[in-house]
């Protein structure tokens, strides 16, 4: 019988009708006849106004765009003899389709010319939402780095529509919800399983404050595994203003307990608290900042080497301000005297160490700087005062030095003790040295005077007593004889605990080890203490740990360890452990002693990292949000959350 005028052509088996060369229109279901202007609606009916289902294997496809493309790139890549139709060469579409009907391969030829033009499939054109919701995920981690408002930028929107016209790039609600929801879940899900890891951990806080009110308050997080890995992360961020100081005093004091991730108090090492988070009336926990008091004190109270400064600013100043002057300057330094241009370093009141670097610049600079203030009527240093810049450099250096040192992650509080007392034994020289000069000899007694009461403590805590000791590069080599015993019994008594939990443990087997050689230290502070460690006795325990050598394991064991020789100090203590199994009964007292970091300054690095947040905070991106998202940033490069 033959058809109707009116009905659409039969379909075959695979969907495809009987006579591709009459179609131009058809039914869909519940739809009259539709009339398209593109020839791919041959194989294609609306479902609804956004998707369209395939008549050849059954699917539907979402048109966000409301375009074809979408459906040419399914027939090219699911329909390769279908979409030869559309170039209108039926003939060889009959052919392909025959010989797909019977099972024999297409003509090689053929078959190279499919696949040569055949593109790869487009990702965003499919039913798959995982795609779109982590390209998504990949936007949201991008703001990590950058304003919410990059993505609103015509130049981006440009390129993200050449690279992927089918992204849709969603509002900053969208992404902050993102980063703020699921990631922020995930992150905290990881640092939940750091923090199971670690069988003690130390704690410390810090503040950094900007220029404009803006601040960060943070909690981190170090500790060693079994596997003597050093852990270190933000357990909290929180973005801060000072328009109210009694709501930055109230996030300070509930830091620790507004944690949303348990700290079991048994696994708490210590709490190092910064400058600025430290209890009121209270000297800061955190090394690098009682040493930065001691500087600013010492300066403070010498009123000649404040004017020195003050005159060292005048310049500085003088040529930040005026280009035309740092040229001549730089002329002076490349034609006159014939050497390489420095630069002036200019004086930052939020800096601690602002005045030791604009001096030491300023004597680098000394010939060009006295040619110039001579030619141009510029205040005058007088050659006196240039001595004494040039001094009171020296005298800070080491300083300098230790808080760089101190400021390294890596740095534990075993190295808190052996600098210390290198710079006690730096500024007594000084003081015998620069006798001559009144003012640089009475700046080296105040910062020795300083040193004594701002880490006279540490010679008293068992927590620096112990994290020395346990440090193979120093052990004993700082200690007077009360603080060796006080060590001695500390140890003992930790020992004796954890022997009486592992009842039954067979003894552990003695073996010597060798020390390893030394490295030549550049720097001043490093040559104090080398000098130090070297010219010392090479076993001054001997006397003391013989009343050890007794029957006792644990005492035994002591022995051992207090006659093996220092390892050198640019060695890892912590490798050094890992390697002498022999020594596994002092494993958990070292991870937990030596888990503690010489400073808290976490926060200053992350804060100036994350100035587009703050932005984004006076754009209205809440404070809840942006401390997550500060959360997230300090702990993304530690973690798989990007899996």
């Amino acid at each position: 019988m033959a058809a109707r005028a009116d009905e659409p052509e039969p379909l075959r088996q695979n969907g495809c009708p009987e006579n591709p060369q009459k179609i131009v229109q058809f039914r869909g279901p519940g739809k009259g006849v539709m009339n398209k202007k593109s020839n791919v609606w041959q194989f294609f009916y609306k479902t609804s106004g956004t998707v369209a289902k395939c008549l050849l294997c059954n699917r539907n496809y979402s048109r966000r765009g409301r375009g074809t493309t979408c459906l040419r790139n399914h027939l090219k890549s699911k329909h390769p003899p279908e979409f030869l139709a559309l170039s209108g060469d039926i003939k060889y579409l009959d052919l392909v389709k025959s010989e797909i009907s019977i099972g024999s391969p297409l003509h090689p030829t053929a078959q190279l010319e499919l696949n040569l033009h055949e593109p790869d499939p487009d990702p965003l054109d499919t039913d798959d939402i995982s795609y779109s919701l982590r390209c998504d995920e990949k936007m949201a981690l991008m703001l990590l780095n950058h304003s919410f408002e990059f993505i609103e930028g015509p130049g981006f929107i440009n390129l993200i529509r050449v690279l992927q016209p089918r992204y849709l790039i969603q509002s900053r609600s969208y992404y902050e919800n993102i980063l703020c929801g699921n990631i922020y879940r995930k992150m905290q899900e990881h640092l939940k399983l750091q923090l199971d890891l670690l069988d003690a951990i130390s704690l410390s806080t810090s503040l950094w404050r900007g220029d404009k009110g803006e601040g960060l308050l943070s909690l981190s997080c170090t500790g060693i595994s079994r596997d003597f890995k050093t852990h270190r992360f933000m357990l909290k961020c929180e973005a801060l203003n000072y328009e109210s100081t009694s709501k930055v005093a109230c996030s300070i004091r509930d830091l620790v307990p507004s944690l949303t991730i348990e700290v079991p108090k048994e696994k708490t090492h210590c709490i190092i608290r910064d400058e600025m988070t430290a209890l009121p009336g209270s000297l800061p926990d955190c090394s690098v900042h009682r040493l930065q008091m001691c500087v600013r004190f010492a300066l403070q109270s010498n009123e000649l080497l404040q004017n020195l400064s003050s005159k060292c600013k005048q310049i500085v100043d003088h040529f930040a301000s005026s280009k035309m002057a740092n040229d001549h300057l730089k002329f002076i330094q490349e034609i006159r005297l014939t050497r390489d241009p420095c630069s002036l370093v200019p004086f930052d009141p939020l800096q601690w160490n602002s005045t030791f670097k604009m001096m030491t610049s300023v004597i680098r600079m000394k010939d060009a700087i006295s040619l110039y203030c001579e030619e141009y009527n510029l205040v005058q240093i007088y050659p006196d005062e240039w001595v004494e810049i040039d001094l009171c450099s020296k005298v800070m250096q080491p300083f300098e030095e230790t808080i760089k040192i101190w400021s390294n992650p890596s740095t534990t509080t075993s190295s808190v003790i052996p600098l210390v007392a290198a710079l006690r034994d730096s500024l007594r020289t000084d003081v015998h040295n620069f006798v001559s000069s009144v003012t640089i000899c009475s700046f080296a007694r105040k910062l020795l005077e300083e040193l004594e009461m701002k880490f006279s403590h540490v010679t008293s805590d068992i927590k620096f007593l112990m994290a020395t000791y346990l440090d193979p590069r120093y052990k004993q080599a700082f200690f007077t004889e009360r603080e060796e015993h006080l060590v001695a019994n500390e140890v003992l008594l930790l020992l004796t605990r954890a022997q009486d939990d592992r009842n039954g443990q067979a003894p552990l087997k003695i073996i010597k080890v060798t020390s390893s050689s030394s490295l030549k230290n550049e720097s001043k502070i490093d040559s104090i203490l080398d000098n130090i460690l070297t010219t010392g006795p090479t076993n001054n325990t001997q006397q003391t740990t013989t009343s050890f050598a007794c029957q006792s394991q644990i005492k035994n064991l002591l022995y051992l360890y207090n006659s093996e020789s220092r390892i050198d100090r640019n060695m890892d203590p912590l490798m050094w452990w890992k390697t002498n199994i022999k020594y596994s009964s002092l494993y958990a007292i070292v991870r937990k002693f030596l888990s503690a970091p010489a400073a808290s300054v976490a926060s200053e690095s992350l804060f100036r990292k994350s100035a587009h947040l703050y932005h984004d905070m006076q754009s209205g991106l809440c404070s809840e949000s942006a401390s997550k998202i500060l959360l997230i940033k300090s702990n993304y490069g530690n973690s798989d959350i990007k899996e």
